[in-house]
């Protein structure tokens, strides 16, 4: 004897995508613009969720709505279905040219200067209507949700765990010094130098990925720290108007070597290149306008 499925008749599927704009903007005015709804609406609709799964689900915080338990876990069980649901529906007839889809790219600075404009050049000629959001990597990296579809892809060094996310290599990075092109001393740069020189760093979550600390702790080198900043562009503005120098990406080199008075010097060192990982979802594997968009950025990246 077959198990009865539950009878969905009377369930408010449209009550499934209003907790979902909840949980990712936790405030109700900003998930009712999303949905195009009134906030009285929205309201009501919280209102009856909280009916029908027996709990708060958002409480109210100076942080915003945040989430129970009981509705972590049931995001964590519905968000797969309703990404598959969506990757279905956008499949169908769907081509870049006529796509209004929306990506998101967990990523950082390094990113945003040295790819961003390629990419967007690129499928601006192919897809004139999807749009790209860059997420902040957080202070631990890529987000161990991050496999459940709330966002398309990531670029980072190491995979988040839990399984879940498929992968390319993108190659490696580099690392080089910048220093002021009026630099009293350095004109060419010993590792003898390079310590005794005060250091810029560059230390935000966001460029975690490209952080010095741990590849010259296990040589014993240590730094004489000026200042540490949230961005290499920071950086790179305190080097040109100091004697501090600074260790950045060498593919953001040139970048940095345009807008501002500075050279540009190998490291000093032979220490491990730092690999970069293109990550998407692995729910998101076979829908096509993913793979469109993720073929391009290979090749961005790859270059």
């Amino acid at each position: 004897m077959t198990s009865r499925k539950p009878n969905l008749r009377g369930f408010d599927l449209n009550l499934i995508t209003i907790f979902e704009a909840i949980i990712h903007h936790e405030q109700l005015s900003s998930a009712a613009q999303e949905l195009g709804m009134t906030q009285p609406a929205m309201s009501s609709a919280l209102a009856r969720l909280r009916i029908m799964f027996k709990d708060q689900l958002f409480v109210r915080s100076k942080y915003g709505m945040l989430p129970t338990p009981k509705a972590e876990q049931l995001f964590a069980q519905l968000q797969p279905a309703l990404t598959e649901i969506r990757g279905t529906l956008y499949s169908v007839n769907e081509t870049p040219r006529e796509s209004t889809r929306r990506f998101t790219i967990i990523a950082g600075d390094y990113f945003e200067k040295t790819h961003l404009v390629s990419l967007l050049n690129r499928i601006e000629v192919e897809a004139p209507h999807i749009s790209i959001s860059i997420k902040p990597l957080a202070s631990d990296g890529v987000p161990s949700d991050f496999k459940l579809g709330r966002h398309d892809f990531a670029l980072y060094r190491r995979l988040p765990e839990g399984g879940g996310v498929e992968f390319s290599e993108v190659g490696f990075e580099r690392l080089v010094v910048i220093a002021s092109q009026r630099h009293p001393r350095v004109s060419r740069l010993s590792l003898s130098d390079f310590c005794s020189e005060r250091h810029v760093l560059v230390e935000s979550a966001s460029e975690g990925s490209h952080s010095l600390s741990p590849l010259l702790a296990t040589q014993g080198v240590e730094r004489d720290v000026m200042a540490t900043v949230t961005s290499f562009g920071a950086a790179a503005l305190v080097v040109e108007n100091s004697n501090a120098i600074c260790t950045v990406p060498e593919a953001l080199s040139p970048y940095l070597k345009e807008r501002f008075n500075i050279n540009v010097f190998p490291f000093p060192a032979q220490i491990d290149s730092i690999d970069r990982l293109l990550m998407w979802p692995a729910i998101l594997q076979s829908d096509p306008m993913h793979a469109w968009l993720r073929g391009h950025l290979y090749e961005i990246l790859r270059q």
